[in-house]
């Protein structure tokens, strides 16, 4: 598999994301920060930042934030949209990566998903549990079970965006909870031709138990959990589920 594929899949991951428009992150997860968080304007690192969407609204607010992704492309993409120049990013995988105290973590845009080994998923529990300032919370979403069987399941799904072509085939493994998309992308070159890349992209569905324990075994509470978006208990029709934890 060609690595150019991830180059495109970076350009666009944004557009791929749930109902598409991102632009309500960054205020949501700004929200859970000042309503969860003992500390006034924490430190906050955003592990597995991306295009740096929540990362860089963040720094926008005034807070000290740090992007870490192991995607140099991804990276790229955040810093450029970095506004404030303030925003520290790191090229690292956020399953071995040891930064200093903080009062606030957060991962979110699918990235819990996307580490497909529960082990690694509780080594970042009990990272951020030894990271985490007094006061401070670690905020995530994951994916839920309603997502992986009921709206990707053995679905094939075809889109046309501004400037691309997806063609996604997906199978969902129900024993496993693992997820597999075969994606083919089509960009449009400036000749108005199109330009395929093949690839693919493995997701983990994480019960919502399983986080909680993995949580708690890190040292860290449980301070809320919250349907897709919203303030409200996470319902069975919920694409994401959304947990504060705090220590």
């Amino acid at each position: 598999m060609d690595d150019s594929f991830y180059d495109i899949l970076a350009l666009h991951y944004d557009d791929l994301q749930i109902n598409g428009d991102t632009s309500a992150w960054g205020p949501y997860i700004y929200g859970l920060i000042n309503d969860h968080c003992k500390i006034k304007e924490p430190s906050v690192t955003d592990l597995g930042c991306g295009t740096g969407v929540v990362t860089n609204f963040l720094a926008s607010k005034g807070l000290n934030v740090t992007g870490v992704d192991l995607s140099p492309d991804m990276l790229s993409l955040a810093s450029s949209g970095d506004e404030t120049g303030t925003v520290s990013w790191i090229c690292a995988d956020i399953t071995s990566y040891e930064g200093p105290m903080c009062g606030c973590f957060i991962s979110t845009m699918d990235t819990v998903g996307h580490i497909t080994d529960p082990e690694d998923l509780a080594k970042i529990f009990s990272m951020v549990s030894d990271s985490l300032e007094e006061g401070g919370v670690f905020i995530l979403d994951t994916t839920t079970k309603h997502h992986f069987e009921e709206s990707l399941g053995d679905n094939v799904f075809y889109e046309d965006y501004d400037g691309f072509t997806l063609l996604w085939v997906n199978h969902y493994d129900k024993d496993e909870k693992i997820n597999h998309a075969e994606l083919t992308l089509f960009e449009l070159t400036e000749d108005d031709l199109y330009e395929r890349y093949d690839g693919e992209l493995t997701a983990r569905f994480h019960s919502p138990e399983e986080i909680e324990d993995m949580a708690e075994k890190a040292g860290l509470k449980k301070l809320a959990v919250y349907g897709e978006l919203n303030r409200e208990e996470p319902s069975l029709k919920d694409e994401r589920i959304f947990f504060v934890f705090g220590k």
